[in-house]
């Protein structure tokens, strides 16, 4: 057999191959999205709740390390102290010494140090303030520039978070970003920015953003296009066959 027949062969293999996963892949993900995709005939909406997580969580503060605490004793104002928890979680106040005050809620703390200076003192009553609370923050991830944590006195709004982040990537999807916080009553939501499947002008889904303001500790998360997946299908399965490829190219040289 000359040379060229058998690189044609060799060719023809391979072509063949990478022909059935391509196929194969494009087809799983084309199965995925039919029926995944829903549809809906209504109109642009903004804040539209399409998921709540059955877990119920409750938003409290615990103190951490570099916190400045206000132990204020109502009737025993000369035991009162402003302290700053240290990078051990501890805090030293008089007539008590090393108190653990890291991870615990400030009513927690109170409630500890109120039992622990009642042996000492006669009806403590004990409050706990944090004097410097950290700045409420919201996290932006998914296909943007710079997925990021962001002060809410930069981002208000979804467009100022998305522009904060240096905007969508080429393979980000703005029209589907998704908005995760807890409500009210301890659950998570998804908040979507939905144009259910219709074209909307690029204005159009700014001012949508532009209308949709943030809360302390929102998640929001821009998907990647179904066109970016399959893409990205495509060179995962050609980087993991690269190996078989040349081995089959080695055994066909050498046969």
């Amino acid at each position: 057999m000359n040379t060229n027949s058998r690189f044609e062969r060799i060719v023809s293999r391979l072509l063949h191959l990478v022909g059935q996963t391509v196929a194969a892949s494009f087809l799983g993900l084309l199965v995925t999205a039919c029926t995944t995709a829903p549809t809906t005939t209504e109109t642009l909406k903004v804040k539209v709740e399409v998921l709540n997580a059955t877990r119920q969580y409750e938003t409290v503060y615990l103190i951490q390390p570099g916190d400045q605490l206000e132990v204020f004793l109502y009737k025993h104002p000369d035991f009162s102290r402003k302290v700053v928890v240290r990078s051990d979680n501890y805090i030293s106040l008089p007539l008590l010494d090393e108190i653990k005050a890291a991870g615990k809620t400030p009513k927690d703390l109170a409630q500890e140090l109120k039992t622990l200076f009642s042996v000492r003192l006669k009806e403590p009553d004990v409050n706990v303030m944090v004097l410097n609370p950290p700045e409420p923050m919201v996290y932006i991830v998914g296909q943007v520039g710079i997925p990021r944590a962001l002060p809410l006195r930069q981002a208000a709004t979804l467009a100022q978070a998305v522009a904060q982040a240096g905007d969508a990537t080429k393979s980000g999807v703005l029209d589907s970003v998704s908005v995760i916080r807890l409500n009210a009553d301890g659950h998570l939501e998804s908040h979507l920015l939905d144009t259910h499947g219709k074209n909307v002008s690029q204005p159009e889904m700014y001012m949508a953003m532009a209308t949709m303001t943030l809360k302390g500790n929102d998640l929001i998360l821009v998907p990647e296009s179904a066109r970016s997946q399959i893409v990205r299908a495509l060179q995962d399965t050609s980087t993991i066959l690269a190996p078989i490829f040349n081995v089959l190219i080695l055994r066909e040289v050498y046969r």
